[in-house]
């Protein structure tokens, strides 16, 4: 009879995944350190050269005359390099659900053809990258290298995705032939087009073949930047006017702007105050404020994200946070798992309303509006759609019988709460006075704000040590990856649509329905309700606002009151099926049905509905502030 320790591993053989599956893990194990590292490298010399030329500038009255330029070239090195590790690490978002209805034969093939979408814009951008390199001469003047080192880590990057990609499958044990089968077929089809004529799309409508590859590119789940970028390429191909080194320079200068340089600052002073425990210190203001309310736990998440919001501007962080923190915390006190989600869910959307918020930077950068008007427009709004929240979760406990154990916090409970929060939320208060009033600018506040919370974070409360500090950095380095690789993205597909009157011709079909503001807002509000249910609100931004923007304006509109009107809209769709991405992090997170979770979200959004029709229709909501303000 075998004894207890015979079998495989006791006579030596081998066990566990097989050695070409153990290679492809290490060698992907070794190239995330490495990406990881150099991204974070980077996004610390980006921190360190702006802060240095604040300190530089209000200090001792001398700027840096090289740090913009310096901080926008190291930008592009951190966007590069960390998307490959979100792409090894499934963070790139897309649209998987047409893809899921699928048999299961034909859901292989179908990402088989998303994987050959990506593999063919990272061919195209690789050679693009090189033809641009190639072409490119002169000197920067303020940092004496040659211009093309600014593109130099493109196509190192590409080439790394291209492993990625290809060791995707071996390292996992699984579709070992996709990733190679899909990059083999992008290398042939990038020499077959000009040169076979096998596909000629010579002769097509360019913008047509910018929709349709768009469109079918995400129905397959191809992240939205891959298929704007796979979009870009093919429309060229039709006769388009940004041939691969244009778009690539396009690309890098749409995501390279100083004003985008404030969204990693903004993200890893999120991550930072996450890391050091401060938010808890918000939640525990929040709760002792409203903690008494009907629905008081609901109440909490509600308000906690309003605090949130002055910190971060990133309303998925926020989703996030609150899953960990707040949704365990409903359930043990008798609200639904689907419900506290919900909640959840819903409340973040506020951070990316009430600034300093991400998305209202990305408007401003793709509008050529003020940063510190739209945020201050943002407070308004914000402040209705609390409210609407906060209203909507009474009427339900009230009906529900939730939240009726928790006691009214006294005074001195609320003051000492109220202190302990005060560091945080000054820093918000300093964030957008500094803003408003011209002493900073959105970069700098941002760089200030992640040196404040390293400082309260590590220094003060020491909630982490500088493992933890570097985790965050890594984790904030892949995040701004994200954001500006899909700023940089849209920035050819922009370009085109504008090229071929797509713009235009938008805004001649909404006028020509109707001259009335009224009906036309109600229209465009429709348009991107039906927008903002597939994409994220960052594509839905830079695509929509450059189509709407002129349309609406022209009827006498405003154009910051308009903007706050895109973000509210827009955010919406991240709690609407199919893609509501807010709503799978919670749900993912909590290990809480989806399904349940967009159940119970349909009295919530009927609440943000309701917000949404009156910042739509009361322009003072957005600029009252402003005008109060400027009048002062």
């Amino acid at each position: 009879m075998p004894s207890a320790d015979s079998g495989p591993a006791a006579l030596g053989l081998e066990t566990g995944p097989p050695r070409p599956q153990r290679l492809a893990q290490a060698v992907l194990a070794g190239l995330d350190r490495l990406t990881g590292t150099v991204a974070a490298l980077a996004l610390v010399a980006l921190i360190a050269i702006i802060f240095a030329n604040v300190v530089g500038r209000y200090g001792f009255n001398s700027s840096l005359t090289w740090a913009a330029e310096a901080a926008q070239w190291l930008f592009v090195s951190v966007i590069f390099l960390a998307v490959p590790l979100a792409h090894r690490a499934r963070m790139h978002l897309s649209i998987g659900f047409l893809v899921g209805r699928l048999p299961a034969g034909l859901q292989g093939f179908a990402e088989f053809l998303a994987d050959l979408v990506i593999a063919f814009a990272t061919v195209m951008l690789l050679f693009g990258g090189g033809q641009l390199i190639a072409t490119l001469g002169g000197t920067s003047y303020v940092l004496d290298l040659p211009v093309w080192v600014k593109f130099a880590v493109i196509p190192v990057t590409c080439l790394l995705g291209l492993v990625y990609l290809a060791l995707r499958g071996l390292d996992e044990g699984r579709h070992l032939w996709r990733g190679p089968a899909a990059i083999l077929a992008a290398f042939a089809l990038y020499w077959a087009m000009p040169a076979s004529g096998l596909i000629d799309l010579a002769g097509l409508d360019p913008a047509a073949v910018l929709g349709v590859a768009f469109l079918g590119a995400m129905a397959l789940g191809t992240p939205v930047s891959f298929a704007m970028l796979f979009a870009v390429f093919l429309a060229n191909e039709a006769g388009g006017m940004m041939p691969p080194a244009a778009t690539v320079q396009t690309m890098v200068n749409g995501s390279s702007k100083f004003l985008l340089l404030a969204i990693p600052f903004f993200i890893t002073a999120g991550a930072l105050m996450n890391a050091g425990g401060l938010t808890t210190r918000l939640m525990d203001f929040a709760f002792k404020l409203v903690g008494h309310f009907r629905g008081g736990f609901a109440q909490v998440n509600i308000v906690s994200s309003g605090l949130y919001a002055g910190i971060s501007g990133s309303s998925y962080s926020e989703a996030a946070l609150g899953s960990k923190l707040l949704v365990p915390q409903m359930v043990r006190h008798g609200y639904s798992p689907a419900f506290s989600c919900a909640v959840t869910a819903a409340s973040a959307t506020l951070p990316n309303v009430i600034p300093p918020s991400i998305a209202l930077l990305i408007l401003a950068a793709v509008s050529n509006l003020s940063v510190g008007s739209l945020w201050l427009a943002g407070i308004g709004p914000g402040l209705v759609m609390g409210g609407a929240l906060m209203l909507c979760v009474y009427a339900i406990a009230r009906r529900r019988g939730y939240g009726q154990a928790n006691e009214r916090a006294g005074y001195r409970e609320r003051g000492r709460a109220a202190v302990k929060a005060t560091p945080v939320l000054l820093l918000a208060v300093l964030i957008i006075g500094g803003i408003r009033f011209g002493v900073v600018t959105p970069t700098e506040a941002g760089v200030l704000a992640v040196v404040y919370a390293w400082i309260l974070g590590m220094l003060v409360y020491r909630a982490y040590d500088a493992r933890g500090l570097w985790e965050c950095l890594r984790t904030a380095a892949v995040e701004a990856a994200l954001v500006g690789l899909l700023i940089g993205a849209a920035a050819p597909f922009a370009f085109l649509l504008v090229v071929e009157q797509v713009p235009q011709a938008l805004a001649g079909t909404i006028t020509g329905l109707s001259a009335d503001p009224i009906v036309v807002l109600l229209l465009v509000n429709l348009l991107m309700l039906v927008f903002g249910m597939v994409l994220d609100i960052g594509a839905a931004i830079l695509i929509l606002t450059p189509l709407l923007m002129p349309a609406v304006t022209a009827l006498g509109v405003d154009p910051i009151h308009f903007g706050l009107v895109i973000v509210v809209n827009l955010m919406l769709g991240g709690l609407t099926p199919p893609v509501g991405m807010l709503v799978f992090i919670t749900g993912t997170m909590s290990r809480t049905p989806v399904h349940d979770i967009f159940r119970a979200m349909y009295p919530l959004l009927a609440a943000l509905f309701a917000a949404l029709l009156l910042i739509t229709y009361v322009p003072a909501i957005s600029l009252g502030i402003g005008r109060l303000i400027a009048g002062g």
